[in-house]
Order: structure tokens, then C-alpha cells, then sequence
């Protein structure tokens, strides 16, 4: 609402997307990422249809009209323009449409999450009425346009026509009457082939892979590879085609004369051209007759339409499309291999032998490539620059090293100012300016030209506080990986100017944030005018005010998002004396915006994008930093053992999957002992096995619940250290939550530890009420699947062992006790005198 502004982290925020469509940007978080499978969306429309068609037509209408009339100055977006759609009653309803909101329902598009979550279940759930209820779907879609503003719900409607164009005849028909819709669709259909690209990136927690999954299947939709171009030609196989030609025929007379028409109604008047079945001539095809054997063996005949090709100039435009595709092909090639090369891949397509070849090809077709606006492979020469600066600089002549030196500094350069909301919070893995970003920092470790060398620390300290927030992580990580080997003093200085330009917006902030919403300077000015004032500092002899790390806030908005650049350059020096008091700062932060959670004031005062982030900062430096430094580091975060029970258990999954992917064994270990020993005077430990605990979650951390891949018994990191996962079992009370935790530990990764740990079981259930530790659901189940693993596999293995032998006996007779028939048969097959041979 209105009344939402006057929170200054709406009106300063560098992700207003959310605001800007009347969101709170605090809220849309919980939505990510999207999926027609989250938020309330789905089950309102499937139970109380009425009522969540309602709400999912409100939470539109409202953003559109946010979008549409902007609460707040909006420089860094584009307006929405207005489309007419009418209906065949002559009724009229105006929406609001351009390619973002087309593209919002698919995820090919940045939006509130929240607004994307609607809109892809009330597609979901039109499929599903499709699929029960055929007949009536024509009059829900035309009854949906009749009440939306927003092209987001069109396109979801004219996506559920398209699949189902057969009974959609009514709603295409008003989608044909808007030219601009059909034209949406037609880009739609182009960007379809990268959703598949959206999703393949790593998922750090597993938890969100159902709604992965959920997306995976719905962009496998056939429907997808068509659009309304595709939809309105099929529909004129129905007695509906005179409609459609009268329409088709209303739009070419509307155009203008064809010696005066501009490219965009040329293309518009090409797709009037593929929609016409009237273009296109008719043959029959004799079909194959079937094989022997075949009942039916007599062959049939097929239509075969071709499309007749259009007027001169059209044809002329298609031509020209055709040659630029060549080019861009041929650019987006050598992006292609930059992209893999760079990233190290082992790919035998992308072979790094090949540097010269691709290298004389980026210099050759740079200039081409400059010439295309939006061009998607015009990263290439950056991404090539950067590969042979990083590993072929000694085998470069200088006139290949004079030609990577001017595309990093033009790269980086060129958007280093493009103080846009918009551009600034883009995600640009095949933009060039990543890439030499971080190759920067490398550069001052090479023999350079004075100037040169001056011109790569200018250009470095642009990259350290560029536009784009990007290219800023970048940077970082690049000083990180190189700039502590190269120079110590530099690399302090990179943190300085990042932590100087955090403090002088915060400083600006607060000015502005004191005067009246539309008087206040927005925030990417005030970014720009601290950027511009401190870059000729850093490679300068005149000092950095206020450059060290404990020169700004860090638990505001403005100062969490320069501590992820900070803190990146940090860890790659962990035993530096700053990098261990920043990260034990960043730990006491994180428990304070944990404290704060219960304050919505508070809660909107940070980003959790940044938050997460961070988290992954402080994840990797306890497994890399000094145990001392580590284990200090840790310490504001086992104190939240006790009030922050679900934050803690987050981090510790995390620790698990890092060491998972990159392994530091006894640190790991080191670290969760210091967890296991708070857990053990947790004050809700008493308590775990009430009706509605507190503690189970992270109980399920301590033993190593995560979601590991199906088929994963055995875990490398246990080996040698499963003795500390026993002795906190034992350590604890026989609770049902513990033992629980513990089978699971067993069944997933513990299987090692098997069958020895049968006499540990055995041993708590003796100790506790066995039929209260056997109360979780699952945990009977668990304890049979591993007892038939070693009843029916190795019986031998548990008698030669007498103790081992009654503990499984004891074990089986609790299990029938508890009603397990599977228990009761391996206890007759276990007392079974084996054959003797």
C-alpha cells in the first residue's frame, strides 16, 4: 500500500521490482523459487474455485495498476504500454502489456515471485479443468479476459487456448483482434528453448526440488513448441474459419501502404501471412503402406499444406533475417567455448587447444559483433580475452596481448556507469564483462607498461564498485583467487574502498531518508556519486576514508550488500587478522537479523537474497580458516542454539553439503562438535518428544539428515569419525526423536557402521520406553529394511557374534512387540538352526 512507502527500504532498495508492482519485497522471498506448486494458489483453485480465480484476478489487477501508475519515480523500468482486447458483443476491456509481463507466467521474465507463483498455478490449474472439463473451458478463459487488466493473465490464457485451440475458439478469436498479443506470443515461443537453461543451474537445497520438478514438467508441455500464430491457423479447420479470415483480412487493410511500411509491419503483416490458410497450397501425399504382418496393410493419404511465399519485400526481410543469424551463430559459437573454457570444463567439444584459432576469430570479428544490438553472443571476446590472459599470456605475441588488455578494460568500462535499477540487478552469465572482471587482479601480477598497469587499476577499482551488481561479485572473487599472491596491500585496499563506498551511501541514505518520499535522491544516484568520488582514491597515494571493515553497518541493507563483495575478497586470505574479524561480525549479524524476525519493521530491512549469500560466505570460511579462527568465528551462532533452532540447523546442512562437494574432514568434524555440545544443554532438549516440540530439525542436522542423492549408503567423510555420531546418540536421552534420527542416520549414509550399531539400538531401547522410542512413523519401517539387509544377507556375520546375536533377537522382539509382521518372520528365520554344508 501507500502507506508501505514510507519504509525507506522500499523507496532506497537496489531490487524494487517487487515494489514497483505493489509487493512487499520482504514477503516475495518465501516464493523463490517459483513454482505453480507454491504459496496458497493452487489449492484455492482446486477446492474454492470461485474465490481463487477472485484473489488471483485481485493480486493482478493491483499489480498492473502499481506497474501502470508508478507510487515512486521509476527510471529503471519500462512502462507498461496499453492493448485493447474486444469481444464479439463489441465490449471492450483495456489491458496493460508489454514482454515482461507476456513473459512473467514462464519465468522468462524478472517479477515479484509471488505474482509468477499465481499465475503458474492458474495455468496448471486450467490444464487440469482442460483435461475434466473441455466444454466449459472456452467460457472460463473468456470470462477470465473480461475481468483481468493485466497481460500476465492473458498469457496465461492465450497459453491454455493454444494447447487447446479445438474448444478455445471464442477466446482466440479476441486474441486475434490484439495484433500485439500475437506478436508476445511469437517472442514467447523464440525464448522457449532457454527455460530449459533457467533450470539446469546447481540447487543448493534440496528441498526445493519438487517445485523444480514441477517446473521441469511443465515446460515438457507440447503445447510450448507452438503459439497463437500456430493456434489461430488450426482453428481454421472449424466452421470458425470465415471469423478468422474476416479478421485477418480487417488487419491488412489497416496497414499502411506496402512502400511505406517500417520494418515492424512488414514482420506483423509476414505473420498475417503464416496465420492464413488461405496462403498456402494443398497436395495429397500417398502414405507408405504398413509392413507384413500388419492387419491393416492398405496405405492411406495424407495433406501436405506449403506455405506460398509472400510478396518481394517480405521475402527480402527473411533473407536478411537469415544472413544475421549466420553471424550470430557464429558469434554465439565462440561465446560458447569462452563460456566452458572458462569455467575449466573437461568437455571434449569445447577443446582449450583451440585458444589461437578462437582468439584470432574474436579479433577478427569484433567489430561485426559491436554492430548488433542484444546480440546473445557478444560476450565472446571478453570470455576469450579472459581465458588467454588467465592461462596463455606467456605464449601471446604483444600484439595479442595489447588486443585482451583493450577488450577487459572495454568490457568492464562499458556498462561501469549504467546506473539503472533495472540492469544493475540482472544475472548476465554470457555478458563479457564477468569474466574480465574477475580477470583483473591477475593483471597486476603481469610484466605491464606503467600505464597499463595504471589503466588496470583504474579499471579495477571501476569493476569493484561497477553498476552492475554482477560484475561487482565478480571483481571480488577475482581478487580473491589472485590478489593475495600478488599484493597484500592491494587486496586490503579493495576491502577498503568497498567498505568506504558502504559507508558514504549509508551516510547518504540517512540524509535522504529523513526529507519527504518524492524528494528523496534515489538510490542509484547515490551509489554513483560514492562510486565516482572514491575510484580515483584507489589507485591513488591519497588514502580511502574510513577503509577498513568495521567502517559501515553491516545488518543494514545497504551495508549487507557491500559485505558480500568484502567478505568474498576475505576468504580468499583466511588467516588474515581482518578476515576473522569480519566473518565473526557477519556471524553476530546473521543472529541478529535472526532476533529481528519476529519485527516486520525489521524484516524488510534486508534483503534475504543477500542473506543467503552470505550465509554460503560464512559456510566456506569455517571449512577453509584456521580451526581457532574458525571455531571463534562460529561463536555467535552456537549461542543461538537454544532461540534460532530452524536458522542453526540451516547453516549446519549447509556445512554438510559443502564438505560434501569439497571436503576438509577434520575441520568439518572439529566444527560439529561444537554443535553436538550445545545440542547437549539445549534448554528444549528436556522437551523434543512433546506433542508440538522445538529442536527436532536440528536433532536431524546433528545426525546427518539432509537430503542425500536415493541409493547413497555410505558417506567418505565418515570414515574414521562415525564414532562421534555414536557417542552423541548415547550422550542424549532415549527419546523417540533422537533414535529416530539415528536409524535415519543408518539408513542413508551410517551403513557402515552396521551391524555393530544393532547393539547400540538395542542398548538406548533398553534404556528408554521401547514402545515410545518406536512411536515415529517411519522408524519401524527403517529398523526392518536395515535388518533384512543383514538377516537375510549375512545371518552368518550376526551369530558368529554372541552379543551382536542377542542384541538383534532383543531388537526383533521389541519390533513384534510394536506389531511389525516383517519383524516377527526374520525373528523365525534368524532362530532357524542354520543347514550345515
Amino acid at each position: 500500500t501507500e502507506k508501505d512507502l514510507d519504509n525507506p527500504f522500499e523507496v532506497f532498495s537496489a531490487v524494487g521490482v517487487e515494489t514497483l508492482f505493489g509487493i512487499r519485497d520482504a514477503d516475495d522471498h518465501r516464493f523463490s523459487p517459483a513454482s505453480a506448486y507454491r504459496g496458497p494458489f493452487l489449492p484455492l483453485l482446486r477446492w474454492h474455485h470461485h474465490k481463487g480465480l477472485a484473489f488471483i484476478l485481485s493480486l493482478s489487477n493491483h499489480s498492473a495498476d502499481w506497474y501502470a501508475h508508478p507510487r515512486l519515480r521509476r527510471d529503471s523500468i519500462e512502462p507498461p504500454f496499453d492493448l485493447t482486447l474486444t469481444f464479439a458483443n463489441g465490449a471492450a476491456r483495456k489491458q496493460w502489456a508489454n514482454w515482461r509481463l507476456w513473459g512473467l507466467y514462464r519465468g522468462l521474465t524478472v517479477g515479484p515471485y509471488v505474482l509468477q507463483c499465481a499465475l503458474m498455478a492458474l495455468e496448471h490449474w486450467l490444464v487440469e479443468v482442460a483435461e475434466t472439463q473441455p466444454d466449459g473451458l472456452d467460457a472460463l478463459l473468456m470470462h477470465i479476459l473480461r475481468q483481468s487488466d493485466s497481460a500476465a493473465v492473458t498469457a496465461v490464457v492465450a497459453s491454455v487456448a493454444t494447447a487447446h485451440s479445438h474448444v478455445c475458439g471464442e477466446t482466440l478469436l479476441v486474441l486475434l483482434g490484439s495484433p500485439g498479443y500475437v506478436l508476445l506470443d511469437r517472442l514467447r515461443l523464440s525464448q522457449e528453448s532457454g527455460t530449459g537453461m533457467l533450470r539446469m543451474f546447481p540447487r543448493l537445497n534440496a528441498k526445493n526440488d519438487v517445485y523444480h520438478q514441477e517446473r521441469k514438467r511443465a515446460d515438457e508441455r507440447p503445447h510450448r513448441r507452438q503459439d497463437l500464430e500456430c493456434a489461430i491457423a488450426n482453428l481454421q479447420f472449424g466452421p470458425l474459419a470465415p471469423r478468422v479470415h474476416q479478421l485477418l483480412d480487417r488487419h491488412l487493410a489497416e496497414l499502411a501502404p506496402e512502400d511505406a511500411q517500417d520494418e515492424d509491419e512488414k514482420i506483423w503483416r509476414l505473420a498475417l501471412h503464416r496465420m492464413d490458410l488461405r496462403q498456402y497450397s494443398v497436395a495429397d501425399v500417398q502414405t507408405e503402406t504398413a509392413p507384413e504382418g500388419s492387419e491393416n496393410r492398405a496405405g492411406g493419404t495424407s495433406v501436405l499444406l506449403t506455405l506460398n511465399e509472400p510478396a518481394p519485400d517480405l521475402r527480402e526481410l527473411v533473407r536478411a533475417t537469415a544472413s544475421r543469424s549466420v553471424a550470430m551463430n557464429a558469434r554465439f559459437g565462440l561465446l560458447n567455448w569462452g563460456m566452458k573454457v572458462f569455467e575449466r570444463d573437461q568437455s571434449r567439444e569445447h577443446d582449450p587447444g583451440e585458444w589461437r584459432d578462437r582468439l584470432a576469430q574474436a579479433r577478427g570479428g569484433s567489430t561485426a559483433a559491436a554492430e548488433i544490438t542484444q546480440d546473445p553472443g557478444q560476450g565472446g571476446g571478453g570470455f576469450v580475452a579472459a581465458v588467454c590472459v588467465r592461462d596463455h599470456w606467456d605464449e601471446m605475441s604483444d600484439d595479442d596481448r595489447r588486443w585482451c588488455l583493450s577488450t577487459i578494460f572495454t568490457e568492464v568500462e562499458r556498462d561501469a556507469d549504467t546506473w539503472n535499477e533495472l540492469a544493475r540487478v540482472q544475472r548476465g552469465a554470457m555478458d563479457g564483462d564477468r569474466p574480465c572482471a574477475w580477470i583483473l587482479p591477475t593483471l597486476l601480477g603481469k610484466t605491464l607498461e606503467t600505464d597499463d598497469y595504471q589503466r588496470v587499476l583504474r579499471t579495477l577499482a571501476m569493476a569493484l564498485t561497477h553498476a552492475i551488481d554482477e560484475v561487482r561479485v565478480y571483481a571480488a572473487a577475482g581478487a580473491a583467487d589472485a590478489l593475495w599472491g600478488i599484493d597484500r596491500d592491494m587486496a586490503l585496499r579493495s576491502v577498503s574502498l568497498l567498505a568506504a563506498a558502504a559507508a558514504l551511501v549509508q551516510q547518504a541514505v540517512a540524509v535522504e531518508s529523513s526529507k519527504p518520499t518524492f524528494q528523496r535522491r534515489q538510490f542509484d544516484a547515490i551509489e554513483a556519486e560514492a562510486a565516482n568520488a572514491l575510484r580515483p582514491r584507489f589507485s591513488g597515494t591519497e588514502p580511502i576514508p574510513e577503509g577498513t571493515v568495521t567502517g559501515f553497518d553491516p545488518a543494514g541493507w545497504v551495508g549487507a550488500k557491500a559485505n558480500v563483495g568484502i567478505l568474498t575478497i576475505l576468504g580468499g586470505a583466511t588467516v588474515e587478522p581482518a578476515a576473522t574479524e569480519a566473518y565473526r561480525r557477519l556471524a553476530g549479524t546473521l543472529v541478529e537479523w535472526w532476533d529481528s524476525d519476529d519485527d516486520r519493521q525489521k524484516q524488510q530491512q534486508r534483503s534475504h537474497e543477500v542473506e543467503s549469500v552470505l550465509t554460503e560466505l560464512l559456510i566456506t570460511y569455517l571449512l577453509r580458516a584456521p580451526g581457532m579462527q574458525a571455531a571463534d568465528a562460529l561463536q555467535p551462532v552456537l549461542a543461538a542454539v537454544d532461540r534460532h533452532i530452524r536458522e542453526v540447523h540451516y547453516l549446519l546442512l549447509g556445512l554438510i553439503a559443502r564438505e560434501d562437494r569439497h571436503p576438509n574432514t577434520a575441520q568439518f568434524w572439529m566444527l560439529w562438535a561444537l554443535f553436538a555440545e550445545r545440542v547437549k544443554t539445549a534448554t528444549w532438549l528436556p522437551h523434543i518428544d512433546d506433542e508440538h516440540p522445538t529442536g527436532d530439525e536440528m536433532v536431524s542436522a546433528m545426525f546427518l539428515g539432509t537430503w542425500w542423492a536415493e541409493g547413497v549408503h555410505n558417506w567418505s567423510s565418515l570414515d574414521g569419525h562415525a564414532h562421534h555420531i555414536h557417542t552423541l546418540f548415547e550422550s542424549l536421552p532415549p527419546s523417540a526423536t533422537v533414535f529416530d534420527a539415528y536409524v535415519r542416520f543408518l539408513y542413508h549414509v551410517g551403513e557402515q557402521s552396521l551391524p555393530g550399531a544393532f547393539t547400540r539400538i538395542t542398548a538406548r531401547l533398553r534404556a528408554g520406553d521401547s514402545l515410545r522410542m518406536l512411536a515415529k512413523g517411519n522408524t519401524v519401517m527403517l529398523l526392518e529394511r536395515l535388518l533384512e539387509r543383514h538377516v537375510y544377507g549375512s545371518p552368518l556375520e550376526l551369530k558368529k557374534n554372541r552379543q551382536l546375536q542377542a542384541a538383534v533377537l532383543d531388537l526383533l522382539d521389541m519390533l513384534v512387540d510394536r506389531g511389525s509382521s516383517a519383524a516377527f518372520r526374520m525373528r523365525d528365520d534368524f532362530v532357524t538352526p542354520l543347514p550345515v554344508s
